[in-house]
């Protein structure tokens, strides 16, 4: 009973300290994703370069396993279906820019 009343007595103090947990999980999951985006840029370059066309699934697996390595602990918890949706998002991205930029067409397109 004298745990609920101290809960009764400070919610207002105890619901502020949850909303700035909260807050701050959610700063480092964003800050997270930018790092990520970043980095898929990168990778799914080096994918592409190195599986080529029609390997969606398996460049798709060579990302989140290179990800998963890279990322701190922490990031760890970001379920394998989001970082996923990341990376066909980074792809989508990537893409228009292999579009603008011949050289990186071409380094794609070299062999090894």
């Amino acid at each position: 009973m004298n745990v609920w009343n101290f809960i009764l007595a400070n919610w207002d103090s105890i619901l502020a300290a949850l909303i700035i947990i909260a807050v701050a999980i959610i700063g480092v999951v964003k800050q997270e994703k930018n790092i990520i985006f970043k980095m898929l840029f990168s990778l799914v370059t080096e994918a592409e370069k190195q599986y080529g066309g029609g390997t969606g699934e398996l460049k798709l697996s060579s990302v989140v396993a290179q990800i998963y390595e890279k990322l701190p602990s922490l990031s760890r918890f970001i379920p394998v279906k989001t970082l996923e949706k990341w990376v066909n998002e980074g792809l989508e991205d990537a893409k228009k820019k292999w579009g603008a930029n011949e050289k990186v067409a071409t380094y794609i397109d070299s062999i090894e």
